[in-house]
């Protein structure tokens, strides 16, 4: 989605719960941030703004730029400079668009930070102390490893986790932040690395040629849920799946058809990072390992 003469900005806040087993992966990270899961993926982690804080966060891997409520914002004397479009997948709206002058989260910081208003009403629900989501703006300046068993994000420095960790390393592409991987089937589906979302979806998908080995049966009907509003989608489960060398049974993924019909979306869906154990980002060259050892 394209904002007027501006970038794409895509959030997906579902209310939708799954259970994940996790396992520990121990590195060698310059910078440890613990943080709070909730709902089973929910990441919330402390933020300081501007100096002031820590402040309740939601990191969000799949939102390619930072959103704060109205209400933080007043309290921050946010000036907004312009208005640009926030797209979920229910739907788009122009909202305000300020400037950060520095974000911090452990020792890790970013200055002049582009940031957008929302009443984020679906999370706050969930926990009122959330005042915004920290998205890949901030995160792709770094590598790091979101570890949901410790529950803890670690950065890295220079290159020390990278030289300790063991598995396969898949090449991302990225559209405007978001980093999206290939998964191949008889066809091949380009899927966003996503810690807002709790389940695998898919948009305006023919699942017939993917390759995708679905269970016998029938699709559910539920409610998805998005700062802009809510619609129904359908739940099927597959029977498999695999992807980086992590293997899942049974899996739940919730068929989306977006409202925007798909013509300008990049991925063909979303791939929630909590059904790994932990999953390291990369951003200097450009690749992820999912689980690594």
């Amino acid at each position: 989605m394209k904002a007027r003469n501006k970038s794409k900005f895509l959030i997906l806040i579902a209310t939708l719960c799954c259970l994940c087993a996790f396992a520990s992966v121990q590195t060698l990270a310059a910078s440890i941030t613990q943080f709070k899961l909730l709902n089973g993926y929910m990441i919330v982690i402390p933020v300081t703004v501007n100096g002031a804080g820590p402040y309740e966060f939601l990191l969000d891997t799949g939102t390619n730029t930072t959103l704060v409520s109205a209400e933080f914002a007043r309290a921050l004397r946010l000036r907004p400079v312009d208005r640009v479009e926030l797209v979920t997948v229910n739907g788009a709206q122009a909202v305000p668009r300020a400037w950060l002058n520095r974000v911090t989260v452990g020792a890790k910081s970013a200055a002049n930070l582009e940031t957008l208003f929302s009443d984020l009403r679906e999370m706050r629900a969930i926990r009122p102390e959330i005042c915004g989501v920290l998205g890949m703006n901030f995160l792709s300046q770094f590598n790091y490893l979101i570890n949901y068993r410790e529950r803890r994000i670690e950065f890295e420095d220079e290159d020390e986790m990278e030289k300790s960790l063991r598995g396969a390393r898949l090449p991302v592409e990225r559209d405007e932040g978001r980093v999206l991987i290939t998964y191949a089937g008889k066809g091949c589906l380009r899927l966003v690395l996503d810690s807002g979302t709790p389940a695998l979806i898919l948009f305006n998908t023919d699942a017939r040629v993917t390759g995708l080995k679905w269970e016998q049966g029938g699709s559910q009907l539920l409610r998805l849920s998005s700062e802009l509003g809510s619609g129904l989608a359908r739940q099927r489960r597959l029977r498999s799946f695999e992807i980086g060398g992590a293997e899942f049974y049974d899996l739940p993924v919730t068929l989306w058809d977006a409202k925007d019909g798909g013509a300008d979306r990049v991925e063909d869906g979303l791939l929630p990072t909590s059904i790994f154990r932990s999953i390291y980002f990369n951003h200097r060259k450009n690749f992820v390992m999912l689980n690594p050892k």
